[in-house]
């Protein structure tokens, strides 16, 4: 596996310490960079094609690509909520197909994202990227096994009380470097965050076998 810190950008390649979120439908791969593809709820106002369907999946098969999404649920931007259903449900499938976790794109919808991890019991891991919620949901997420990504912004207190292990980093539309995020997060918890974030997230994109 490449080093990885950053799970989460939409910065263009080279990001040699980054898992690069790229357009599917016009995916042009850069030797030794990490991708994620995925459908993004806000595309969901309109339905996806046959097309779009098999682009990404044809996308996601690439070994360079080690995630899925962002996909996710969005109560304020994203389409017909039973579309971005199904459409997020056939991306959870597809991440257990390729056994690649899932980086999710969460806006009020925590409970929702909580009860799909519930009733279709992944395998894979999954991440909630740019995470700026309270205390309350980010219990609510890391007691159901997620993995939240704190980038520039973030409440304190939450990043406070998450797990060690299920915390990631990212920059996501950030001019700041995944250096300077992950000192800030390191301030914040008192701890070096570095060797942390780094084991984290090798794990994370680590495929998990079926059982």
């Amino acid at each position: 596996m490449i080093r990885c810190l950053d799970i989460h950008t939409h910065h263009p390649a080279p990001r040699p310490l980054a898992v690069v979120n790229a357009d599917f439908m016009d995916f042009h791969p850069m030797e030794g960079q990490l991708y994620s593809v995925g459908i993004h709820p806000w595309t969901t106002i309109e339905e996806p094609t046959r097309e779009m369907w098999e682009t990404l999946e044809s996308a996601a098969s690439l070994p360079c690509v080690v995630a899925i999404g962002e996909c996710g649920v969005d109560k304020v931007k994203g389409g017909l909520m039973f579309r971005q259903l199904l459409v997020m449900q056939r991306q959870i499938k597809l991440s257990e197909q390729l056994r690649k976790p899932l980086i999710i794109h969460d806006v009020k919808a925590h409970d929702i994202i909580v009860g799909l991890r519930r009733d279709m019991k992944p395998t894979q891991n999954w991440v909630v990227h740019g995470f700026r919620g309270k205390p309350t949901v980010a219990k609510m997420l890391t007691d159901a096994g997620i993995y939240l990504s704190f980038g520039e912004k973030f409440n304190p207190d939450a990043l406070k009380i998450t797990p060690r292990e299920l915390i990631l980093a990212e920059t996501d539309e950030s001019p700041l470097s995944i250096e300077a995020i992950i000192e800030t997060l390191s301030i914040n918890r008192g701890e070096i965050m570095m060797p942390v974030i780094e084991a984290n997230t090798d794990r994370f994109l680590s495929p998990i076998s079926h059982p």
